[in-house]
């Protein structure tokens, strides 16, 4: 018998591998589906301070989502990875200067400013996995997991591809669940 780990493990390179198979044209029409759900979200209507995560190639895309914050007068906050897989949410002021950052993700220039987890209203995770009572598999670093227990779990959203969402995912101690996700397709809330 899979152990928790071994299992999660091997989601995580099925998921991967089924992201890194879809073709650009793909993730920019799942993307543009995605939005719409987001943008729909009563939760996403009623925040004022988000903090959302800018995407990896492949990864469900939010730059359509983070631009329509920013034009609503929204604060809007994107991760900020930190040593020790720490991570702050910084303020997002537009989606033209972004510095390299790690794992090739873009990063916000140097000056940002910062608010609390606590602070934040809604919190779109990424998520490489999820299912229907909250559990969400992640990359494997860490941030979230850290990050999130000061994030109220309703507040708490994953955002993914449909395909990602699976019948179970092994959680542990350390694993923070979501209050719902949201995909191309639907949004589903454990409440």
């Amino acid at each position: 018998m899979k152990t928790a780990s071994e299992i999660k493990k091997a989601l995580r390179q099925e998921m991967l591998a089924r992201r890194r198979a879809l073709s650009a044209d793909e993730t920019s029409r799942m993307a543009r589906k995605l939005a719409a759900e987001v943008l729909a979200l009563p939760c996403y209507r009623a925040a004022r301070r988000i903090l959302a995560y800018l995407a990896l190639p492949g990864e469900a895309d939010l730059d359509e989502v983070l631009r329509a914050a920013l034009r609503e007068g929204k604060e809007v906050y994107v991760p900020v990875c930190l040593p020790e897989r720490a991570m702050v949410a910084g303020r997002l002021l537009d989606m033209e200067h972004f510095v390299p950052g790690p794992y090739g993700l873009r990063d916000l220039p140097p000056g940002y400013e910062t608010a609390e987890p606590e602070a934040m209203d809604l919190v779109l995770v990424p998520a490489v996995a999820c299912d229907e009572a909250g559990h969400r598999l992640g990359h494997g670093a860490g941030y979230y997991d850290r990050y999130l227990p000061r994030v109220a779990e309703e507040r708490r959203v994953a955002v993914l591809w449909d395909f990602q969402i699976v019948e179970r995912v092994p959680s542990d101690e350390f694993d923070q669940r979501m209050g719902g996700f949201v995909t191309e397709k639907r949004a589903h809330f454990v409440r």
